[in-house]
C-alpha cells in the first residue's frame, strides 16, 4: 500500500480554517474539502508516488479529485466506485468547477472516465432519476474478513426479536449507541453493537462485540438500526435485512429518504424511538416483504468478478488508441 498526504482529520481542519464551516455536511465546505483542500495537500505527494508505481488504471471514489487529477497528469485511464447514491446537481456542478479551477492551476485538462460503477440498485432512484451515462451496476455485498473471529453470543431469551446496531465507521458516538441499544432492549430485543466499543458480555440484553464484518452479523437480525452509511445500507439490502435509519451527516438523510420510501426503513430523529420502530418493523410484515425484494434485484447486479475483465478491456483499448 502507499500513503500519501496528510490525515482526515488534518484536512477537515484545513478546510474548516478555510471555510469557516465543518465540511461533514454537503455544502461550500464540502465543495472546498474535496476538490479543494484534498488536492492542495496531497497531490505532489501523491503524484511522485503514482509515477513510481506506473499503474495501467486508476479507481477512486467519486468525490475524489486527486486521484483523477493524477490520472490527467500521467495519462492513465481511471474509473470511479461509487459510494453514494445521487447527489444534487448543484453539489456536483460545484465540485466540477472547484476541480476545474485545480486543472487549470496544474494546466493539466480533465480526461474522460471509463466507468462509473454503481452499487446503488436502481429501485432506490426517484422517478426520472437517471444513472451515469457511463455507469455499470455492480453488486454490493456484505465486509467480510476472514482472519475475524466472531460467535454469537447467548442471551438467555433466544425467543425475543434480534436487533443489530452500527453506525459504521464515520459516526463515533457512544452516548447514541448506548441510548440506541437501551431503547431497544426496552422494547423486547436482544441487542447485539457492532462498534467502537470494546467487546463486552451480554448485560441487559445487550451484547458489545466492537468491530464485526456485517457479513457475520447481519444474517442474525431481525432489524438494523443504522445512521444510514453506504456500505452499511448496501449489506442491508443484500441480505434482506430491513432498516431503522437515524441519519447524522453527509449523504445519510438522502439514503434515509430513499429507503423509508420504498418501504424497506423506518426514519427517525431521536435515539430513543428506535426500539418502538425496530418493534414495529418485525410487527409488519411489509417491512421484511420489501427487504426480501430489494435482497432479490440486488442479487440480480453483475458481481465485481464479472466487472474486472471489462474494465481491462477497456484499458486494452484505451492503451491502443493512445499509440
Amino acid at each position: 500500500m502507499l500513503t500519501a498526504g496528510p490525515t482526515l482529520e488534518a484536512q477537515m481542519a484545513e478546510t474548516q480554517r478555510r471555510t469557516g464551516m465543518h465540511p461533514a455536511q454537503p455544502g461550500p465546505a464540502a465543495v472546498e474539502m474535496f476538490a479543494g483542500t484534498r488536492v492542495d495537500l496531497t497531490y505532489d505527494e501523491a503524484l511522485r508516488e503514482a509515477a513510481a508505481f506506473r499503474p495501467e488504471l486508476i479507481v477512486c471514489e467519486p468525490f475524489d479529485y486527486v486521484a483523477p487529477t493524477i490520472a490527467s497528469a500521467l495519462d492513465v485511464p481511471w474509473a470511479a466506485l461509487g459510494i453514494s447514491g445521487s447527489v444534487p446537481p448543484e453539489l456536483m456542478s460545484a465540485l466540477r468547477g472547484r476541480w476545474q479551477q485545480q486543472l487549470d492551476r496544474y494546466s493539466l485538462r480533465a480526461t474522460e472516465r471509463l466507468a462509473y460503477l454503481d452499487p446503488y440498485p436502481a429501485f432506490l432512484r426517484q422517478e426520472g432519476e437517471e444513472p451515469e451515462p457511463d455507469a455499470i451496476a455492480v453488486r454490493p455485498v456484505a465486509f467480510d474478513r476472514e482472519d475475524d473471529v466472531f460467535e454469537l453470543p447467548a442471551f438467555g431469551e433466544e425467543d425475543r426479536p434480534r436487533a443489530l446496531v452500527t453506525f459504521g465507521t464515520s459516526v463515533i458516538e457512544p452516548e447514541a449507541e448506548e441510548a440506541t441499544a437501551r431503547s431497544l432492549a426496552d422494547s423486547g430485543f436482544n441487542v447485539i453493537v457492532a462498534g467502537s466499543h470494546t467487546p463486552e458480555r451480554v448485560a441487559g440484553h445487550v451484547h458489545r462485540a466492537g468491530f464485526v464484518p456485517l457479513a457475520r452479523v447481519l444474517p442474525w437480525a431481525d432489524v438494523l438500526v443504522s445512521a444510514g452509511g453506504t456500505g452499511t445500507v448496501l449489506a442491508a439490502l443484500a441480505t434482506g435485512t430491513p432498516m431503522v435509519v437515524r441519519p447524522f451527516h453527509a449523504d445519510q438523510p438522502w439514503n434515509a429518504e430513499r429507503l423509508t420510501r420504498v418501504g424497506v426503513a423506518e426514519t427517525i430523529g431521536a435515539f430513543d424511538d428506535s426500539g418502538p420502530a425496530a418493534a414495529k418493523i418485525v410487527a409488519t410484515p411489509s417491512y421484511r416483504e420489501a427487504a426480501a425484494r430489494a435482497a432479490r434485484e440486488v442479487s440480480t447486479m453483475t458481481p465485481l468478478s464479472e466487472i474486472v475483465p471489462v474494465l481491462e478491456t477497456a484499458v486494452l483499448r484505451h492503451g491502443s488508441e493512445g499509440r
